[in-house]
């Protein structure tokens, strides 16, 4: 019988600085609002992205490991 493993789930916080926030509340002008809404979205997604990566890439290692083994034990 196989054993279960406990799957270990990463915690990922992303973290907005003062400045950031204190710039949220800065009215602009719509079209300089619209880039900086972007700016920020794409910076927000690039640190989501960033933690991801750390968290599922010994995953993905992992299971490629074991698949590689799978692979080689059905030839």
């Amino acid at each position: 019988m196989i054993r279960s493993q406990q799957a270990v789930h990463p915690k990922i916080r992303v973290q907005i600085s003062r400045r950031v926030r204190r710039q949220a509340l800065v009215p602009l002008p719509a079209a300089a609002a619209q880039r900086l809404a972007l700016i920020i979205g794409y910076q927000a997604m690039a640190l989501i992205n960033r933690d991801l990566t750390r968290a599922f890439t010994p995953c993905e290692e992992e299971a490629e490991r074991r698949l590689t083994q799978f692979r080689m034990t059905q030839h």
